[in-house]
């Protein structure tokens, strides 16, 4: 137990220093707070610009959260333009949810973040050990998953790490 949390506290302080590192170097990151989202509506919009459209119950089960906690928040990143409801023509008590024009301007800052990382940072580490990065972020997800009870599902967008 002591070798794996001595392994986990230098991961820790390794992603600690990398975001330093990226926060210092990479100006478009402070344009990342002119949107001033919480941590939970960054979570939503990283679903929503990865799957749209959804739906408010496809973000709750997803997250695992109410639906009305998403009904409270939907709101919030509408009124900003953030995203855009609209009805479902197949079932009119449901809406749609997709990125508003601050939304795509978000999801486009977030693509030009991620584009200068792979050029200053990702590139320069060979693309296997990149892989096998992942492969071991899935591995952790899925054992969170078993550990909760849920069958490991890499496709509800949060199996993936953010942009």
């Amino acid at each position: 137990m002591d070798s794996y949390l001595s392994v986990v506290d230098r991961i820790n302080q390794a992603f600690e220093q990398f975001k330093s590192i990226v926060w210092r170097k990479t100006t478009e990151i402070e344009q990342l707070n002119s949107f001033q989202l919480t941590p939970q509506q960054e979570l939503i919009m990283y679903y929503i610009i990865r799957n749209e459209p959804v739906t408010a119950n496809q973000i709750a089960a997803t997250f695992q959260i109410s639906k009305s906690a998403v009904s409270q928040v939907l709101p919030k990143l509408e009124k900003e333009e953030m995203i855009v409801r609209r009805i479902n023509p197949d079932n009119r008590r449901e809406s749609f949810v997709y990125l508003g024009e601050q939304g795509k301007a978000y999801a486009a800052l977030l693509h030009q973040i991620d584009e200068l990382l792979v050029r200053q940072y990702y590139s320069k580490v060979p693309l296997e050990d990149l892989q096998q990065v992942l492969e071991v972020l899935h591995q952790l997800i899925a054992a969170a998953q078993e550990d909760l009870g849920e069958g490991p599902n890499r496709d509800q967008g949060t199996g993936n790490p953010p942009n």
